[in-house]
């Protein structure tokens, strides 16, 4: 039998991914030895088959009418049925996808010039739902079949191994209970993977968000904000998964739905405003019933405007619009944007003034961020701080405190507590970076290292940090790092290869090539990092590197105070303070740097055991 394979979307407009379903049925059939081919340039070809499969994902989607009415034609989709329509068979459902279908077509387009990054859907994913089914209902949303999110297909299942990633089309995927189990075998493939339809964000827990962000993820991780009612939830759970993640993520944002008046306008804006201040990703999705609006074009130039991040990042609204004029040949008349922005502004100045000139890099309290050498990327949540007792205010205000001490040394050793965490625009503690280094200093010069080590054995397992080699350190001289916090106190604009060049000169070395002058100064700054002296907020181009609110404190101590200090301060570096809580065990030592560390990796392992030994000696 000749099949005939039709996706109705690819005929009419044209879509970036497969049909997933058409896959499943051309692959199950051609398994039966049946000839099936993809129609994909005039629904003319359809008369040389014997049976064919149509289906369609939009409801704009345009079929002639003439098609529908064959005789031999199957249809199905969201396009045509709002649920789906009947599932396939379970033997076509749970088959593997024919990943060749569109071998045909995606060879005409790449022919006829097209980018081959546009067609990557249909030549570099294994695509499938691991999971079906979501309990949320939304109204403007075609996933309504089911009332809960449950298994629906092992990853085997649909996993070409020649094919470099994963392409995870789950209906809502943190609303499976045993999520962290198809995550694991998603891991397990080896290839970076991405969910089509995002994540949920106001299911978002601290484990969620730790997992993901050590995944080998693909892209941008998406979420949603559909409705303004839920903007303290969002708001709540965007700084939890910003406490793992240094990246801006991106939620989609519906507009056009309830109503596609000025309040629906004034809204849309309201949660970018929101998503500016939490230094996230708009993505505007416009239901079709935008086009309806009188305020069409407003719909189409917020879309064109925080859609594309070089334009959000670093324009408002007003200087995104005045550039499109700008940029216009003929000035005699006005270009779309700008005349869709001055009839707003006109019918609504209040509104205009409101929103109009706000820009990402003035809103966001997330331009500066924690940097290397912490455990975390960001701030906590305030109220979980408080909740726990774990906040600086309460903690200082308790000086003396033998119990509370005990807690922050846990806590700060362990890096659960950070001294940035009062440099952001939403902190909620009142003391000072310089009221929290002068308590550091307290707790340093009043306990011994054996205090320190002792304590630490009770830290709670939760806090345990992983060794990575990212943070264990490369160097060892105690003295170049009390170098590079005088220098950077007197330097507040250096780069790698300068700060390089002054340390080499306290050496007496003049004449060094600027590489290595800055791969010097790169490891003395992690190692000066990782004990809370300096601030480095990411290492490589563009680096900020600045004195941490400790060092400027530590810089102005006496020379045996310092060296005193600088010591104790080791025991924030994970491989080293788990070697010391564990009596300076040599087999966990070994253990840690082989895990961690390459087999040519001998002189890294040489220096931390220096850094120690150092330790040790100072014990002793």
């Amino acid at each position: 039998m000749k099949i005939g394979i039709i996706d109705a979307d690819l005929m009419d407009n044209g879509t970036r991914h497969p049909n997933l379903a058409l896959m499943k049925i051309s692959g199950y059939y051609k398994e039966q030895g049946h000839y099936v081919k993809l129609i994909h340039n005039s629904y003319m070809e359809l008369f040389e088959y014997d049976k064919i499969y149509l289906a369609k994902v939009f409801s704009f989607t345009e079929v002639p009418e003439w098609v529908l009415k064959r005789k031999n034609i199957v249809i199905g989709g969201t396009g045509f049925y709002p649920d789906g329509g009947e599932n396939l068979p379970h033997e076509i459902e749970h088959h593997k996808p024919d990943y060749s279908l569109y071998d045909e077509y995606v060879e005409e387009q790449l022919k006829a010039g097209r980018k081959r990054s546009t067609l990557e859907d249909y030549m570099d994913y294994s695509i499938g739902f691991s999971t079906r089914g979501c309990f949320r209902k939304c109204k403007f949303c075609v996933n309504k079949k089911y009332d809960k999110a449950f298994k629906h297909s092992p990853i085997e299942e649909f996993l070409d191994n020649d094919r470099p990633y994963l392409y995870l089309w789950d209906d809502n995927f943190f609303a499976y209970p045993k999520w962290e189990e198809i995550l694991d075998a998603i891991e397990a493939t080896g290839k970076p993977f991405q969910f089509r339809q995002g994540l949920d964000l106001r299911l978002m827990t601290d484990r969620r968000a730790k997992r993901f962000n050590n995944t080998n993820y693909r892209g941008d991780f998406i979420f949603a904000f559909d409705h303004i009612e839920e903007r303290d939830r969002i708001i709540e759970k965007i700084q939890l998964w910003k406490r793992y993640s240094s990246k801006i993520c991106k939620l989609y944002v519906l507009c056009g739905f309830e109503s596609q008046d000025e309040k629906d306008i004034e809204n849309t804006f309201e949660r970018i405003k929101i998503l500016m201040r939490y230094g996230s990703m708009p993505y505007i999705m416009r239901y079709e019933d935008y086009k309806k609006s009188k305020y069409r074009s407003m719909y189409i130039e917020l879309a064109r405007w925080c859609n594309q991040p070089q334009f959000y990042k670093k324009k408002s609204f007003r200087e995104f619009c005045e550039a499109n004029q700008m940029y216009k040949k003929d000035q005699s008349t006005n270009c779309s944007a700008y005349q869709a922005m001055l009839d707003f502004e006109r019918d609504f100045p209040e509104i205009a003034a409101k929103y109009f000139d706000l820009k990402f890099e003035n809103e966001s309290i997330y331009t500066r961020q924690y940097g290397y050498g912490r455990k975390y990327e960001n701030k906590p949540l305030c109220k979980e701080c408080k909740k726990k007792e774990n906040c600086w205010d309460k903690i200082i205000s308790l000086k003396g405190d033998a119990d509370i001490e005990k807690k922050f040394i846990q806590l700060y050793f362990n890096k659960e507590i950070d001294t940035l965490c009062t440099h952001y625009k939403n902190s909620e503690c009142t003391v000072s970076g310089q009221e929290i280094a002068q308590y550091i200093i307290y707790i340093l010069s009043k306990y011994t290292i054996n205090n320190l080590i002792e304590i630490l054995k009770d830290s709670d397992k939760n806090y345990e940090e992983n060794i990575t080699r990212d943070n264990i350190p490369q160097v060892t001289e105690l003295d170049d790092v009390k170098s590079i916090v005088d220098i950077l106190m007197f330097n507040k604009e250096i780069d790698f290869v300068t700060l390089g060049a002054k340390l080499k000169a306290k050496h007496g070395i003049l004449d060094q090539k600027e590489t290595a002058l800055k791969t010097y100064a790169q490891n003395y700054s992690k190692l000066a990092t990782l004990l809370d002296l300096v601030i480095v907020d990411k290492v490589g181009r563009n680096s900020h590197i600045e004195v941490s609110d400790l060092g400027r404190i530590f810089n102005f101590l006496d020379e045996d105070t310092k060296n005193e200090l600088i010591v104790k301060l080791l025991l924030r570096i994970p491989v080293v303070r788990d070697c010391a809580v564990n009596d300076f065990s040599e087999s966990i030592l070994e253990k840690n740097l082989n895990i961690s560390l390459t087999s040519n990796s001998k002189k890294r392992k040489l220096d931390i055991k220096k850094i120690i030994n150092t330790l040790k000696g100072y014990i002793n």
